[in-house]
């Protein structure tokens, strides 16, 4: 490992710089950090404080590379290597972040931090769903110091996403005995329970924690569809929670592990409709950005709707969206203009909301004369209820309940074509890929934009 000095007024000088960074001193801190480089050139330390400063300065690329240079001066110094997993993480480059957390949790053998290492390591690998990882890492770091909640707890929810419910019950009954009707544990285990089928014990925990919060919505939520009844929609604030902590590894596990190809078929749908691609895209639960990837450049305007900031901030990776707004996409429909879009795509959302009155007759109104609508949902057997929430907290549909709110709508040439949407636990998810076209009020009408006017009221990200 390479060499550096441990001289008293040296490291102070470090330390110093550290403080300034803290309090946003980043002229000074540079300056610090320039003259200490040039007789110590290898010292990792110094380039881990530069990448905290550009990281404080909102350079991420600066960030990323001095974080790069820490690592290669000293390959085998873990708080290098960590620090450069979570740089990687913060970036999404969810391979090599994991990769390089591998190769930090191995560097903890034996260090003197070797549990923060562990945990950190553990983070990142669960963050990018690589979850066998993840629980080696934290066990071992509860191996070493027993008996910390805090890890158990990640335990726990690292072995339900790893859909071992009952390990994970386990370990939150152990920390409820030890710390009773503690929140966020009672939380998880509902969601174990439910996971698991375990209908009456998710109702048990679903009414202590209403006893605790009776205004809380999520939890009114739960023990209104534990007791039978049937939601209009999932509260906001537990989708958004839901996918902002999907955000990490949504990419790879919903394309890679799910098969899930409809952003692919419905662009190729877009290209066909629209092959000069002089097209206006409303892209509702736009997710992080799987549409736009495969619409690709558009001389239109690409917006994308999300109730999730971290999976916007995925979807601004690929620059190929003029703008996004994170709010509620019934909330985007209803502020939106009339008379916008060439097309509106809600992909893998409305799964989200059980009765689609007011989607079907916003679209209408906010879509271009001869504009189209594209949606997919999860399909219910006929005689079903027109809307189902299921036990993993989604809706679906029946095909007679879609038609019907279409055509009551206003909505012509509508088409539902039968489609697997997914797969989950290797087995195929049905639903329908519908398209329906907002009749032409007026042959050849010019297109509008929706950079004149559009979303005026939306809280713009």
């Amino acid at each position: 490992m390479t060499t550096y000095s441990n001289d008293a007024k040296y490291v102070a000088k470090l330390q110093l710089i550290e403080q300034q960074i803290a309090s946003n001193q980043l002229p000074l801190a540079a300056q610090g950090l320039n003259a200490l480089l040039k007789n110590n050139p290898q010292d990792p330390r110094i380039f881990l404080l530069g990448s905290r400063m550009a990281r404080a300065a909102n350079n991420k690329d600066g960030e990323f590379q001095l974080a790069l240079r820490a690592h290669q001066v000293a390959p085998d110094w873990p708080p290098a290597t960590i620090f450069l997993a979570d740089v990687l993480a913060a970036r999404g480059q969810a391979d090599d972040a994991v990769n390089v957390a591998e190769r930090a949790a191995q560097q903890a053998v034996g260090a003197d931090n070797s549990v923060e290492l562990l945990l950190r390591a553990a983070t990142v690998a669960y963050q990018f769903g690589a979850n066998d990882k993840a629980l080696r890492w934290f066990s071992q770091a509860n191996d070493i110091q027993p008996g910390q909640a805090s890890t158990r707890y990640k335990m726990a929810l690292t072995l339900m996403a790893s859909g071992d419910y009952t390990r994970a019950v386990d370990i939150l009954d152990s920390l409820l005995a030890e710390q009773p009707g503690r929140t966020p544990l009672l939380a998880a285990r509902l969601s174990a329970h439910l996971s698991a089928n375990q209908t009456e014990l998710a109702l048990q925990d679903a009414q202590a924690l209403a006893a605790q919060e009776p205004d809380n919505e999520e939890y009114k939520f739960y023990l209104a569809f534990l007791r039978g009844e049937n939601p209009k929609a999932l509260p906001e604030s537990l989708t958004g929670q839901l996918f902002n902590n999907y955000a990490g590894k949504f990419d790879r596990h919903l394309v890679t592990q799910l098969h899930y190809k409809l952003p692919r078929d419905v662009a190729r749908l877009i290209h066909t409709w629209h092959p000069d691609k002089k097209v206006d895209v409303l892209d509702l639960g736009c997710g992080t950005g799987l549409l736009g990837v495969c619409l690709g450049p558009l001389e239109g305007v690409l917006v994308g709707v999300d109730l999730s900031r971290e999976m916007i901030d995925q979807a601004l990776r690929h620059g190929v969206y003029h703008r996004f707004h994170q709010v509620n996409l019934l909330d985007a429909l209803k502020a939106t203009p009339v008379d916008q879009y060439h097309v509106i795509a809600a992909l893998d959302v409305l799964n989200y909301i059980g009765d689609l009155d007011s989607v079907m007759t916003d679209a209408l109104r906010i879509l271009l004369p001869g504009g189209r609508l594209v949606f997919s949902c999860e399909l219910s057997a006929e005689g079903s209820p027109d809307f189902s929430l299921q036990k993993n907290l989604r809706f679906s549909h029946t095909q007679n309940y879609v038609e019907n709110l279409l055509q009551r709508a206003g909505f012509g040439d509508i088409t539902l074509e039968p489609v697997v949407l997914r797969y989950e636990a290797g087995q195929p998810v049905q639903g329908l890929l519908v398209t329906a076209c907002k009749p032409s009020e007026v042959a050849e009408q010019p297109a509008s934009s929706p950079t004149k006017a559009t979303n005026k009221t939306l809280r713009q990200a």
